[in-house]
């Protein structure tokens, strides 16, 4: 018998804190994989978001939670402008170039040199711009454009309601989603 079999072995187990068993149920929802575009100085720009979703039929509005420190709601903020771009389930490597936050300096720990660098996601992605100059990605499976309405706190998270101004379908696929891409943003 090995001695992970034994009850004493099974006695010295540590046990789950409930904060862990919430973050490892948490981990397992599914969330869509989207491009929030927003805009600032006339300089479009996208991050990656998976906490977005509708919350009304009327008007059409559409949450997105930021993380506070977030470059792109700053931008949201002062202009009221972001676009929505759902990614289709091909759109894996799309994904993957907007996964760094904008300044490098955001992560802890990097290098100097690494900190200093600022990610310009937009670079070689075909896109066009709506009204207000926040990208529209070519390759998406659906565009939204959206005015911020409102501002709310949602814990270490800020929660942005806008307004759905226009929206298209552009074209016909499975949406690309986290139980497709294994990556988590949860708990």
């Amino acid at each position: 018998m090995s001695d992970a079999s034994t009850p004493q072995a099974a006695g010295r187990r540590r046990e789950k804190s409930p904060d862990e068993l919430i973050q490892e149920a948490m981990h397992e929802l599914p969330y869509g994989i989207y491009i929030v575009g927003s805009v600032r100085d006339g300089e479009p720009n996208g991050m990656i978001a998976d906490w977005v979703m509708q919350v009304s039929f009327r008007p059409r509005l559409i949450a997105v939670a930021f993380e506070r420190s977030s470059y792109s709601l700053a931008s949201i903020r002062s202009n009221h402008a972001f676009t929505v771009n759902l990614l289709a389930e091909d759109g894996m490597a799309l994904a993957a170039r907007f996964l760094q936050p904008r300044e490098g300096a955001k992560i802890r720990g990097r290098s100097e040199r690494a900190r200093a660098l600022v990610h310009r996601k937009l670079e070689g992605v075909e896109y066009g711009l709506d009204g207000r100059g926040c990208p529209l990605l070519a390759d998406a499976l659906a565009v939204f454009e959206c005015e911020a309405e409102q501002f709310l706190d949602a814990g270490d998270h800020e929660l942005v309601l806008g307004r759905v101004l226009d929206a298209r379908l552009l074209r016909s696929a499975d949406p690309l989603t986290s139980v497709y891409t294994g990556w988590s943003y949860s708990g």
